[in-house]
């Protein structure tokens, strides 16, 4: 009995240092995000001084805000879910008792991470088409369609990693981190 519950301990423990690790990579993701948001705030300032005071607009700002907004959103949703800050999930879990809930944030982190994979395979399927194709953007900005794109993938990869972190997290029985 007592190897059982050494192999169970060690079982834990490294789902412990799992979950702490893909945490930790999905905290920088948010980090990054954040910073990029005060890269937009930046850019969006300048691009408003040199319009209305200088009246020389910004001509690249706009593109790039809007390929920068898709990695803001893409790196944020994986900390947003790793937090804890979606609504949906707060909303159902809250009407149940501490076991169906449990299993209710198991059934969702299974679907997230099913959205992470789809969306991560979509998005890897674009980027090869367009890598392939050599598309480049329409715009200020001429560069290569599946740079852009890359966020996206990265996004992927960090939810369905903050998923399977939460996963673990739950099946080893530990707190929401």
């Amino acid at each position: 009995m007592r190897q059982d519950e050494s192999r169970a301990a060690e079982a834990a423990e490294a789902a412990s240092l799992a979950v702490r690790s893909i945490n930790a990579l999905v905290r920088l993701g948010g980090a990054l995000a954040t910073l990029m948001i005060l890269g937009v705030f930046c850019i969006v300032a300048v691009a408003i001084v040199r319009r209305y005071f200088f009246n020389a607009p910004l001509m690249w700002g706009d593109q790039f805000v809007g390929y920068v907004l898709v990695a803001i959103v893409m790196l944020g949703a994986a900390e947003a879910f790793r937090k804890g800050d979606h609504i949906a999930i707060d909303l159902l879990s809250s009407r149940f008792g501490p076991h169906a809930a449990r299993w209710l944030d198991i059934f969702a982190s299974l679907a997230v991470l099913a959205f992470a994979v789809v969306l991560g395979m979509s998005t890897w399927g674009s980027i090869r088409f367009a890598y392939d194709f050599g598309s480049y953007s329409i715009g200020y900005i001429e560069i290569a369609t599946w740079v852009p794109q890359l966020p996206m993938l990265a996004g992927s990869v960090l939810l369905g990693l903050a998923a399977v972190a939460r996963l673990l997290d739950r099946i080893t029985g530990g707190k929401r981190s």
